[in-house]
């Protein structure tokens, strides 16, 4: 992105460069490979010594800006709505602030998704006791886990207006029945209720069920790996005549199963648990998604001498209505989780060297499973995701968890995370350049970054016939590299930068569709903030020299592929200075424009438009590159 006081590392000699060579150059890839190696290598130094602590896990940074469930939701089964975004100044980096042609306000895609599923999600217990907690001599990870999981069920349900039920424990199949694995859960001087309810819970099953609409996306069924061998101790004072009979006791209802797990937490010191447990179960859809088994640390109690508050958990119960938004969308939970893997000074070109020492630190670790290490290498990386990423690991060597280093070698993964700016927003970590407001004027000597450019083709997407297809967002987060002129931009946009020196777009809110109809619009709690910091800091640092191996040849596999993506998002609006790109086998512009041809012979709506303008845009190409063939073929491209 232009700047006027620094100089990004692009892949480009200079500015006025008329070349811009799509494969980096040897230097250029040993230079983000030494930064790379340098930061990551940092990282895992200091997670050696991380430990987890009572204030490890904070649940509260996914949720500073996010919308609650609405209140609304009777017989609601899917929940629907919209962000809202308003221009309301300029970056600080423009002084004197210059005039800014006032903006509508602009509303985001709308989403929808389900609250239900057909199943619920299989979990087990592993051999391994991790992701120890060191003020405590327990590991409960996994009761709290099943606990929130059905927390958080109830809470959705009671919303909708279902009731639940008991139902009897599943039989174990011939793989799953326990052999020598059996635990004893002390539940001390625990009320039927409460001892009908854990039993419930860890028993082969689900262990109840919800009497219409399904399953809750946090619902998990216990395969009965390790039979759990409850027990209690009924106070003696408790008249036998006033004890009901087991079979006709009823579920509790959610602020009940709060009570019953903060007594459970106060027996066994497990409050400091509490937080990663409920982290786990709001990743549970999207391991559904994923299709994966969970597997919960091993458990181990050791009852406590001294009574432990229970306030963290009553906290977290408060919050749990602004948490379920979040973790109910598989896509906004992995557009959270994969946003630590994006460096804003990368260029699209430059990603292979930037993920190769990611792939040296974390894959040795995921190989051997430890995953504490992975989670705090992540937090470290990005503070206000760690709780996701805690959680998410926590669960165990998941498919998701499998996905990270295939991910990381070639910039594919069916995990669904998908950029999503609404959720930048919730969680405050930018996951995008899109996200990235930029400093100093869009034009400099009448040029403008291509980072810039493709970011007011976004945003001005509605202003202009062609411009439907900038509505959606490129699905690499890494920026272009290079600049254009400003006066090959289309006319919508070059208009735009003769009436504004740089804008900045803030989140006002979301606004939910209530099945009713009618539109809510939930404000955030906290206002937010500038990302203009976080792009001050995201600098590349020289390398020291021994950090950057003469040797290094990268594959990029996972460069072709983000620079392929995201120039063909732009492929409609190809200026002239850059058919060399277009042409490039990283790009292929034609292979893309037969898809597009392809994709709209079978009706995909979505593709018809995009491909009457490629082939537009493709014609004009072929008929002027003779003009550039010079261009085109000097140097490497």
């Amino acid at each position: 992105m232009a700047s006027s006081n620094r100089t990004p590392l692009t892949s480009i000699d200079s500015i006025n460069s008329q070349i811009e060579k799509v494969v980096p150059t040897a230097d250029q890839s040993r230079f983000v490979r030494g930064f790379s190696k340098e930061l990551w290598e940092g990282l895992a130094a200091a997670a050696r010594s991380s430990s987890f602590g009572r204030n490890t896990i904070d649940l509260g940074s996914l949720v500073k800006h996010g919308p609650k469930m609405p209140d609304d939701m009777e017989d609601t089964t899917e929940l629907t709505g919209f962000a809202t975004w308003e221009i309301t100044r300029e970056p600080k980096s423009l002084i004197p602030p210059l005039p800014v042609q006032p903006h509508d306000p602009r509303n985001g895609l709308k989403r929808r998704w389900s609250l239900m599923k057909p199943q619920p999600t299989p979990c087990e217990i592993s051999e391994r006791s991790s992701f120890q907690v060191s003020d405590s001599k327990s590991n409960g990870l996994a009761f709290m886990f099943l606990a929130w999981s059905y927390i958080l069920c109830v809470f959705l349900l009671e919303e909708q207006r279902v009731s639940v039920a008991y139902e009897d424990a599943a039989v174990p199949s011939d793989d799953e029945k326990p052999t020598s694995n059996e635990f004893t859960v002390d539940l001390g001087d625990a009320s039927d209720e409460e001892y009908r309810w854990w039993s419930a819970l860890l028993s082969p099953g689900q262990g109840w069920k919800a009497t219409r609409f399904g399953h809750p996306v946090w619902a998990v069924s216990f395969t009965g790996n390790v039979r759990f061998n409850v027990i209690s101790q009924p106070s003696a004072s408790q008249p036998s005549e006033e004890i009901e009979e087991i079979n006709e006791i009823k579920p509790p209802t959610s602020r009940e199963a709060i009570a019953f797990l903060s007594r459970f937490a106060s027996l066994y010191n497990l409050e400091s648990q509490a937080a990663l447990g409920l982290a786990m179960a709001l990743t549970v859809p999207l391991h559904k998604n994923m299709s994966s088994t969970i597997h919960l640390p091993k458990p181990h109690l050791a009852k406590s001498s001294a009574v432990s508050l229970t306030s963290v958990i009553n906290k977290e119960f408060r919050q749990l209505s602004y948490y379920m938004v979040l973790s109910s969308n598989p896509a906004f939970v992995a557009s959270t989780l994969w946003s630590v893997f994006w460096e804003p000074e990368v260029d699209c070109n430059l990603v292979t060297p930037w993920f190769d020492p990611i792939i040296d630190v974390l894959q040795p670790l995921i190989e051997q499973e430890d995953l504490e290490t992975v989670g705090h290498i992540l937090a470290l990386r990005r503070p206000n995701v760690a709780p996701l990423w805690y959680g998410l690991l926590a669960c165990g060597t998941t498919e998701t968890v499998s996905a990270i280093v295939p991910y990381l070698k070639t910039l594919n993964t069916r995990v669904p995370a998908r950029l999503i700016p609404e959720v930048a927003v919730w969680t405050d970590s930018p996951q995008s350049f899109m996200d990235m407001p930029g400093d100093g004027p869009y034009l400099q000597e009448n040029q403008i970054s291509r980072a810039d450019a493709w970011r007011l083709r976004y945003e001005c997407c509605n202003t202009w016939k062609d411009g439907a297809h900038f509505r959606y967002l490129p699905s690499t987060p890494f920026r272009p590299f290079g600049f254009i002129n400003g006066d090959e931009l289309e006319a919508v946009v070059h208009k735009h930068l003769e009436e504004c020196s740089r804008h900045q777009w803030t989140y006002q809110g979301f606004t939910w569709i209530l099945k009713s109809g009618v539109t809510l619009l939930h404000e955030p709690r906290i206002l937010t903030t500038s990302w203009a910091d976080f792009e001050d800091d995201s600098v590349i640092q020289p390398p020291k020299r021994e950090s950057m191996d003469p040797n290094y040849k990268p594959d990029h596999a996972a460069s072709q592929r983000a620079v392929g993506d995201i120039f063909r998002w732009a492929a409609t609006e190809m200026e002239s200075s850059g058919r060399h790109i277009y042409s490039h086998p990283w790009v292929d512009i034609k292979s893309h424009c037969i898809e597009a041809e392809n994709a709209k012979k079978s009706g995909k709506k979505g593709m018809m438009r995009l491909s009457e303008l490629l082939m537009a845009r493709i014609k004009e190409w072929n008929d002027n590159r003779e003009d550039d063939e010079t261009v085109v073929g000097a140097g490497e491209a």
